[in-house]
C-alpha cells in the first residue's frame, strides 16, 4: 500500500475519496449521511421466554419501546473522522473506536461464542420462508430481471406479524411471531446495509435454529464487525443521498457516552426491567428518555465538525462505565460476562464480511498506558472488498474465511494484557506523535499568511475565510481557532529564539524590541478576528479631541455596511451588545439589524426554529447568532458589611460622576 506523502498513518487508496480529505481541501460541499434505521416490531410480553433463551431479551427491552430519533448530522461528523486503515476515529483528542466492551455494556449482547458465518445459499429462499413462518413471500413477475432478491421487505414483515396473536393464539404460534420479531430485530435493527428496508434471507440458517442454539453464538463481534464495514464505506461516500448502513443506534450511543459534542439532555429512565428476578438492563438504558434534538441538519453538521476539530482529551469521556451513575445500577449479567475478551485484537466475524478489532490502538478507553507508536495491524485492504455482489460464486463463508475464523477461535490468546496506568505525560507524547502522523482537523485555517504580515488598513484584515463565515447564520469556529492557533505557536517559537539572546549582548535589546514590533500587532489583530476588540486606526487630522473612538468607528461601521463584505459584518462585530466602550450604537447600524431581523423570517420560515445551541465544550465561545437578552438593573448595593466584621467601618462615599458634554455631531 502507498502511504500518504504528508500523513504517513493513512494511505492513498482510502484517502483519494475520503471525505475528510474532501473537507479539508474544501473541493466538495458535503451533505450528512442518511441513516438506515427501521422501528421495532410491536412487541408482546409473550415472545420473553423464547429472547432470553436466544440470548436478546436485554437488546428486546431496550427498544421494543422505540427508538429515539438518530442524529444523523452528529453521526456524519464522527464518520467523517474515521479510518479503514486503523478502524479508529482520528480526533484532536486521540484515536477512539468502538469496542467489544462497549457492545456489551450497551446492549447486553454476548462476545464469545461461535462466528456468525456460515452457508449462503439463495435458491430456495421463499420456500424455508414459508416453512419456518407459514407465510410465503410473493414470487417476482416473470419478466423481472432479478428474480432472486435479497429477502423480503419490512413492511412485509409488519404486515403479517406486526400486530402481535390472539390471546388465545397456540403456543407454536406464539413461538413463530417471535422467531418474526427477533428476524426484523437482528435484520432491520443490528445488520441493516445502506440499500434499503430489505430484511435479508441471509440470517435465517441460524435464526431458525433452536432458541438454545442461537445464543452460542457471538453476535456482539458479529455486530461491531458489520457497522465497522459499514462506516469504512460511508466514509468515502459523497453522492447526494449517501447512506449509512449498521446499527446506526450503537454508534450513536457511544457517542453520547463518550463525546459531549452533540449531546442530548437526559431524563429519568424509569424503572429497570426485571425478568425472573434477574436485571436485564443495560448502559443503553440510561438514554431512554432523551430530548430530541432538532434543527437544520446541515448547519448542525457544520457546527459538530467544527466541535470536533476543537476536541481535547480533557473533554472526553475516557473510561463512561466506571462512573458512579453505571456502578449503582444492577446490569444485565450479559453485560459483564465475557470480560476477559474485551481487549483481544481479533477479527470480527460476519459472513462474507472481517474486519479487525484493534485495542492496541486506544488503550486510554481501558485507563491504561497508550504505546507510541501503537502496534500496526495491517486491516487488510482485500478484505474490504469482500462482498456478495463481487463474489456471487461463494456459498460457504466459513470456508472462506477459514484462516479467520481459526484466529477468532483463537481470540483467548491474542488479548491485551494489563499494563501502565494511563499518565497524562505520555499519553501527551502519543498526541504529539499522532498530529504528525495523521489528519486530525478537516475544517482547518484557509488563510496561512502570517497574521502580522496583512495589510494595516482595519478593512482590509478580513480575509476570504470571514467573509463567508460572517456573511452566513454561523461562523465556523474550527478554522479561525486553527488560524489563531497556528499563530499563537509561531509567537512562541520566535519568543524561544528571542529569548535565547545572551542577557547584556549587544543585539539583545535590538532583538527583543523587534519581536516585540511584530507581536503587538500579531495580537492586535487576532484579538479583532476573535471579536474582542476593534483595530487599531490613526486618529483623524481634523478631528476634535475626544471624538476619534467615536468618529473612527462609525467610519469603519459605514464603510463595511455599505461595502463589499454585505451587512452581515455590521450585524457580527457591530451590534450594540459589541459596542463596547463607545457610547449608544449609530442609528445606521441600529437599523441595518432591525432590517435583517425583520426580513429573515419572511425569507426563511423556520428561522426561529432552527436556532442551534452552542457546542457544550467547556469554555465553548458564545454563540455569535441574534441578540443577548437584556441584562437585569443592578439592585443597589448595601454598604452594610455584615460577613467581614467590619461593622465599625462605614465605607467612604464615592463622588459624583458628572457627565461629559456631548461633542457637537454626536
Amino acid at each position: 500500500m502507498v502511504h500518504h506523502p504528508r500523513y504517513p498513518l493513512l494511505e492513498i487508496f482510502y484517502d483519494k475519496s475520503h471525505r475528510g480529505k474532501l473537507l479539508e481541501e474544501r473541493t466538495e460541499v458535503l451533505k450528512p449521511l442518511r441513516i438506515r434505521t427501521h422501528h421495532p416490531l410491536q412487541w408482546d410480553d409473550r415472545y420473553t421466554p423464547y429472547l432470553r433463551r436466544a440470548g436478546f431479551l436485554p437488546l428486546a427491552r431496550l427498544v421494543k419501546d422505540g427508538l429515539p430519533k438518530m442524529d444523523n448530522a452528529a453521526l456524519t461528523a464522527l464518520v467523517d473522522r474515521w479510518r479503514p486503515e486503523t478502524h479508529t476515529f482520528h480526533l484532536p483528542s486521540g484515536e477512539m473506536t468502538i469496542t467489544l466492551q462497549d457492545v456489551a455494556m450497551l446492549f447486553g449482547l454476548r462476545i464469545d461464542g461461535r462466528a456468525v458465518t456460515g452457508s449462503c445459499e439463495p435458491a430456495g429462499w421463499r420456500d424455508r420462508v414459508e416453512l419456518l413462518f407459514g407465510v410465503r413471500p410473493t414470487d417476482p413477475p416473470e419478466d423481472a430481471k432479478d428474480k432472486k432478491p435479497t429477502g423480503v421487505s419490512s413492511s412485509w414483515l409488519a404486515e403479517h406479524f406486526g400486530v402481535p396473536p390472539l390471546a388465545d393464539a397456540h403456543k407454536g404460534v406464539v413461538a413463530r411471531y417471535a422467531r418474526a420479531w427477533l428476524w426484523h430485530l437482528v435484520a432491520g435493527f443490528l445488520f441493516p446495509d445502506s440499500s434499503g428496508n430489505t430484511m435479508s434471507w441471509m440470517w435465517l440458517p441460524i435464526i431458525c435454529q433452536d432458541w438454545e442454539n442461537i445464543a452460542t453464538f457471538s453476535w456482539g463481534s458479529a455486530t461491531l464487525g458489520w457497522l465497522y464495514r459499514q462506516m469504512c464505506d460511508a466514509c468515502r461516500r459523497t453522492g447526494e443521498n449517501a447512506n449509512l448502513g449498521g446499527c446506526a443506534y450503537l454508534l450513536q450511543l457511544w457517542m453520547w457516552e463518550h463525546l459531549p459534542i452533540g449531546r442530548p439532555d437526559r431524563y429519568a429512565h424509569g424503572a429497570l426491567p426485571y425478568d425472573n428476578g434477574e436485571s436485564v438492563a443495560t448502559v443503553g438504558f440510561l438514554w431512554n428518555n432523551i430530548l430530541t434534538v432538532h434543527g437544520n441538519p446541515g448547519r448542525r453538521y457544520t457546527d459538530y465538525s467544527n466541535a470536533l476539530d476543537c476536541l481535547s482529551a480533557g473533554h472526553v469521556t475516557w473510561e463512561p462505565y466506571n462512573r458512579l451513575e453505571v456502578q449503582e445500577m444492577q446490569l444485565s449479567p450479559l453485560c459483564m460476562m465475557d470480560n476477559e475478551y474485551r481487549r483481544s485484537v481479533c477479527p470480527l466475524i460476519c459472513f462474507y464480511i472481517v474486519e479487525y478489532h484493534l485495542p492496541n490502538r486506544v488503550m486510554h478507553q481501558f485507563g491504561m498506558l497508550q504505546h507510541c507508536p501503537p502496534e500496526h495491524n495491517d486491516t487488510r485492504h482485500e478484505l474490504h472488498g469482500i462482498d456478495r455482489r463481487k463474489q456471487r460464486g461463494v456459498k460457504n463463508w466459513e470456508q472462506k474465511h477459514l484462516g479467520h475464523v481459526n484466529a477468532w477461535n483463537a481470540r483467548a490468546g491474542n488479548r491485551v494484557y494489563g499494563g501502565p496506568v494511563h499518565r497524562d505525560a505520555q499519553f501527551n507524547v502519543y498526541l504529539d506523535w499522532l498530529k504528525g502522523n495523521t489528519r486530525l482537523k478537516l475544517h482547518v485555517a484557509i488563510d496561512g499568511h502570517h497574521i502580522e504580515d496583512l495589510p494595516s488598513d482595519s478593512e482590509d484584515v478580513y480575509d476570504e475565510y470571514d467573509y463567508l463565515t460572517r456573511n452566513g447564520r454561523q461562523p465556523e469556529r474550527g478554522p479561525l481557532e486553527d488560524y489563531i492557533g497556528q499563530q499563537l505557536g509561531r509567537f512562541a517559537n520566535e519568543a524561544s529564539q528571542a529569548l535565547s539572546v545572551p542577557v547584556g549582548s549587544l543585539e539583545e535589546a535590538s532583538v527583543l524590541r523587534g519581536f516585540l514590533q511584530r507581536f503587538q500587532p500579531g495580537c492586535r489583530k487576532m484579538a479583532f478576528k476573535l471579536n474582542c476588540m476593534a483595530p487599531r486606526e490613526p486618529p483623524d487630522a481634523g478631528a476634535p479631541s475626544g471624538s476619534h473612538t467615536r468618529s473612527a468607528s462609525t467610519t469603519r461601521t459605514s464603510s463595511m455596511t455599505s461595502g463589499r463584505h454585505g451587512q452581515g459584518w455590521a450585524l457580527t462585530i457591530c451590534s450594540p451588545h459589541n459596542w463596547r466602550g463607545r457610547g449608544a450604537p449609530p442609528q445606521d447600524i441600529m437599523s441595518v439589524e432591525s432590517d435583517e431581523s425583520s426580513n429573515s423570517e419572511a425569507s426563511d420560515p423556520t428561522f426561529g426554529q432552527e436556532e442551534i445551541s452552542p457546542s457544550q465544550l467547556p469554555n465553548a465561545h458564545t454563540p455569535t447568532q441574534g441578540d443577548p437578552p437584556p441584562k437585569k438593573r443592578a439592585r443597589a448595593q448595601d454598604h452594610t458589611d455584615l460577613i467581614s466584621g467590619n461593622l465599625g467601618c462605614p465605607r467612604r462615599k464615592k463622588k459624583l460622576c458628572t457627565p461629559i458634554p456631548s461633542h457637537q455631531g454626536r
